[in-house]
C-alpha cells in the first residue's frame, strides 16, 4: 500500500516538474510581440505581459483606415510606456485646405500599462493598462487583464472599458458600487488634447471582455494569434462605422532575426492587417567592438628620474587612456596628473590604462598614483591609485579568493607633496574645428505631419585662458519643408508672445546663419560649488548673456541648481540683428539620482521665454549600456485654450553614447527629441552648456564605474 502511494506521489511530483519546465521554459525563450495599437498584446486586444527590461520598439501598422505608429519603451520591468500616432485616412485633419491641405487626420496618443502580479505557477500575470491618456481619446480604454502560459500557448483573458467596451452588452460591475461609474463624461467638443482624461477612467455604462490567445509554433520565429474582438465598429473616432463580418481575429507574427517581427492578420472577418516592429533592448545590447589600442602592457621600471619626459607622458596618457592632461606634478613618490577623460565612459578601464602608462615611463620610487579629473579646466574629484596593488592585480599574484584594492575616489585636495616637485604645465592646442549634420524636427502639425531641416554645422571654438572660452557654431540649411509652417497668430492677437512659433522665419530667411555665438566663463568655489557665465549669440533665436550656479557634492545622488538669463530675440536671418522682443528668463532646478533601476529626476521651475510661469519635470533612465531615455513635461500658467493643440509642452528623448554603435570610445552622446507640435508655451532657451552635464563625473552612478 505504501509503495502504491509513493509511486502515485512521485508519478504526481514528475508531472508537475514536467508542466512546470513545460511552462518556464517556455516563457523563457518567448518574446511578447506588439499588438496594433503599440505596446505588448495580441492584435486589437491588450494582455498582461511585458516587454524584457529595457526593450525599445518601433511599431508601424496598418488596418483600414488606420495606420498606426508606435514607439514602445520597457523602462523598468514592471512598467510600458507607448507614445502613438493614428492616422484615420478617410478623414482630413481639418476642413480648411488653406491649413492642413489634403492631410489626413492625426490623432496623438500615450498609453501606460501596470504589472500587478508577475506570473508564477499557479497564479496568471495580472496588470492595468490605459490607452490614449494623453491625446485626444478618440480610442481611450482602460482595462485589467490576466495572461497564464501553459506550454506554448499563452490564454489572456479580461475586462476593458472605452474604447474596448465598444459593441458590448455586459454591464459595469462597478456601477453596482456607485451610479457614476454608469456615465463617461469623455472629452469636450473642441478640447485640445493633452489632458489624462482621468474622470473617465473605469467609467461607462458597459465593459468588453478581453479574451484571446497566442501559440508558439514549432516553426522557429513563427507564433499564431486568437482573439476575440466584441468592437462592433459603428460607434468608430470621427464619425467612422465599418462592418464586422466576424468577431475573432486572426493573426500571425514571424520574428525575423533578433530585431523584426513581420505581422499579418485578418481582422473583423473582412479586412487584412499588416506591420512591422523593430525593436531592440538598451539593457542587453552589447556595444560595438572595439578597435582600440590594447592597454599598453606591463615593462619592468628602468626610468631614472633624469630621464623623466613630462610631453611624451602627456601624449601617452592621451592615445591609450584617453586623459588629456593640462598638468603633471612629479616628486620621489608620486604624481598628480590633472586632466579631462575624453575617451573611456567606464572609468575603470580608464584607471587600468592610466595606472600601465604611469608605471611604464615613472621610477620605481613613485607609489602613488593621483588623477584630479576635470571637465571644461573645472576640477571635479580625484583618483588615487596605488602601484603596489594595482601591479599585484595586473599580474595575477592574488590567492584565491584574496582581493587588492588600489583605487580610491574622493574629492579634490590639496597636493602636499614632499621633496623635490617637477612642475609642467602641458601646452595643448587652444582651438578646436569640426564639421557635423544636424536635424531639426517636429511631428504631427497640421500642416504636414513631419516637418523637418537638415542642416550641416561648421563648429569651432578657442580657449582664451584656462577658464574663458569663445565658441561658435555656422550653419547651412541644406533641405527643410518649414515653408509649410503657417501658423500666423500675429503679436497683437496671440495669447502669449511668440517665443518658438517663429520658427519658420528663422528656417526659412536665410540658408546660412550664426546658430551660436557665444562667451563663456567657467569657474568653481571650493569643492563643490560650480558656476559658468557667458554672454553672445546664445541659439538660433535668442542673444543676450545670463549664468548658471551648481551645489553638487562629491559622490552624491543630488544636485541644487540656478540659471538667470536675459535675452532678447534675433533678427529671422540669424545674422547679428535684434527683434525688439526680449525677456528675463531662469529657472531653479533640483536634481536626483534614485537608487531604483538608475532612474533620474529633474525637477525645475521658474520664467520661461514667453514670460510665462511654471515648471518642469524630467523623468529619465539610463540602461546599462549608457542609453538615456526620458520624457518631461512642463505646466505653467498658460491655458490649454492659449496653449493651444496639445495643451501643453512635453516630449520624450532618446541619448545613445557614440560607443555604443561606433568601433571607437568615446564619452560622447548623439541625441534624438521628439515634441508633438512647436508651440509658444513652457518654452526654455537652449543653452550650450549645462552645469550637470559638465560635472556628471563626480556623480554617484559615473564614481561607481571605477569600482564595477
Amino acid at each position: 500500500m505504501s509503495k502504491q502511494l509513493n509511486k502515485r506521489y512521485a508519478q504526481k511530483q514528475l508531472t508537475l516538474a514536467v508542466l512546470g519546465a513545460l511552462c518556464y521554459q517556455t516563457n523563457a525563450i518567448a518574446t511578447p510581440s506588439q499588438s496594433d495599437f503599440g505596446g505588448v498584446g495580441l492584435m486589437q486586444m491588450p494582455t498582461a505581459r511585458m516587454s524584457p527590461e529595457g526593450e525599445f520598439a518601433f511599431n508601424v501598422n496598418y488596418v483600414d483606415p488606420y495606420i498606426r505608429g508606435a514607439i514602445a519603451v520597457t523602462p523598468v520591468p514592471w512598467f510600458e510606456g507607448v507614445i502613438r500616432y493614428t492616422a484615420v485616412e478617410n478623414r482630413l485633419y481639418s476642413p480648411y485646405p488653406g491649413y492642413s491641405g489634403d492631410q489626413s487626420y492625426k490623432d496623438k496618443g500615450f498609453d501606460a500599462k501596470f504589472r500587478l502580479w508577475e506570473e508564477s505557477f499557479y497564479v496568471p500575470e495580472l496588470a492595468v493598462g490605459f490607452r490614449d491618456i494623453g491625446g485626444t481619446g478618440l480610442f481611450a480604454s482602460e482595462y485589467f487583464v490576466a495572461s497564464k502560459r501553459w506550454g506554448d500557448l499563452d490564454f489572456t483573458l479580461g475586462l476593458g472599458w472605452g474604447y474596448l467596451s465598444n459593441g458590448s452588452s455586459l454591464s459595469n460591475p462597478l456601477c453596482n458600487i456607485t451610479d457614476g461609474a454608469c456615465e463617461r463624461p469623455g472629452r469636450k467638443p473642441g478640447d485640445n488634447g493633452g489632458k489624462i482624461g482621468a474622470g473617465d477612467f473605469f467609467r461607462g455604462p458597459n465593459v468588453g471582455v478581453i479574451a484571446g490567445l497566442e501559440y508558439r509554433t514549432p516553426v522557429e520565429g513563427l507564433s499564431l494569434k486568437l482573439e476575440y474582438d466584441q468592437n462592433d465598429y459603428q460607434n468608430e473616432a470621427l464619425d467612422n462605422q465599418f462592418t464586422q463580418s466576424f468577431p475573432v481575429n486572426i493573426g500571425a507574427v514571424y520574428q525575423w532575426g533578433d530585431y523584426v517581427n513581420l505581422n499579418l492578420g485578418y481582422e473583423r472577418g473582412n479586412t487584412l492587417m499588416a506591420g512591422i516592429t523593430i525593436r531592440t533592448n538598451f539593457q542587453t545590447v552589447p556595444n560595438q567592438i572595439k578597435l582600440d589600442a590594447p592597454p599598453e602592457p606591463l615593462e619592468q621600471p628602468t626610468f631614472k628620474t633624469s630621464e623623466y619626459n613630462p610631453d611624451e607622458l602627456a601624449s601617452a596618457l592621451s592615445d591609450n587612456a584617453g586623459l588629456d592632461a593640462s598638468q603633471i606634478l612629479l616628486s620621489q613618490q608620486s604624481v598628480t596628473v590633472t586632466g579631462q577623460q575624453s575617451k573611456y565612459r567606464d572609468r575603470k578601464d580608464a584607471d587600468d590604462r592610466i595606472a600601465r602608462v604611469l608605471n611604464n615611463r615613472l621610477p620605481e620610487s613613485v607609489s602613488e598614483f593621483t588623477v584630479i579629473e576635470t571637465n571644461e579646466s573645472i576640477p571635479l574629484y580625484q583618483t588615487s591609485l596605488d602601484r603596489e596593488a594595482f601591479l599585484t592585480n595586473a599580474n595575477n599574484q592574488l590567492e584565491p579568493g584574496e582581493s587588492a584594492e588600489y583605487v580610491n575616489s574622493s574629492p579634490v585636495k590639496d597636493q602636499k607633496l614632499q621633496g623635490e616637485v617637477s612642475t609642467t604645465e602641458i601646452e595643448r592646442t587652444p582651438y578646436n574645428v569640426s564639421l557635423y549634420p544636424g536635424l531639426t524636427q517636429s511631428f504631427g502639425s497640421p500642416e504636414t505631419f513631419y516637418f523637418y531641416a537638415i542642416s550641416l554645422h561648421l563648429a569651432g571654438e578657442y580657449q582664451l585662458t584656462d577658464k574663458l572660452k569663445l565658441d561658435g557654431i555656422g550653419s547651412w540649411t541644406i533641405a527643410s519643408n518649414y515653408d509649410k509652417f503657417n501658423y500666423t497668430v500675429d503679436d497683437t492677437t496671440g495669447a502669449i508672445p511668440r517665443s518658438r512659433t517663429y520658427i519658420r522665419e528663422y528656417l526659412t530667411a536665410s540658408d546660412v546663419g550664426i546658430s551660436n555665438l557665444q562667451l563663456t566663463y567657467f569657474d568653481n568655489y571650493g569643492k563643490n560649488l560650480y558656476a559658468q557665465y557667458y554672454g553672445g549669440y546664445l541659439e538660433f533665436m535668442y542673444g543676450g548673456v545670463g549664468g548658471e550656479v551648481l551645489y553638487r557634492p562629491f559622490n552624491s545622488s543630488v544636485a541644487l541648481g540656478v540659471d538667470l538669463n536675459r535675452v532678447k530675440q534675433r533678427e529671422f536671418d540669424r545674422k547679428f540683428g535684434f527683434r525688439d522682443y526680449e525677456v528675463t528668463t531662469g529657472h531653479a532646478a533640483l536634481y536626483w539620482q534614485s537608487p531604483w533601476y538608475n532612474i533620474n529626476t529633474q525637477l525645475s521651475g521658474g520664467q520661461y521665454l514667453s514670460g510665462d510661469r511654471g515648471f518642469t519635470v524630467d523623468l529619465s533612465r539610463e540602461f546599462d549600456n549608457g542609453t538615456i531615455a526620458g520624457i518631461f513635461f512642463t505646466k505653467t500658467n498658460v491655458s490649454a485654450e492659449d496653449y493651444g493643440e496639445g495643451s501643453f509642452n512635453k516630449g520624450f528623448y532618446i541619448k545613445i553614447p557614440f560607443d555604443m554603435m561606433l568601433t571607437r570610445s568615446s564619452t560622447k552622446y548623439a541625441a534624438f527629441n521628439w515634441t508633438p507640435l512647436t508651440r509658444d508655451g513652457g518654452q526654455k532657451l537652449i543653452r550650450k552648456y549645462s552645469l550637470y552635464d559638465i560635472t556628471k563625473p563626480k556623480s554617484k552612478n559615473s564614481v561607481s564605474t571605477h569600482f564595477e
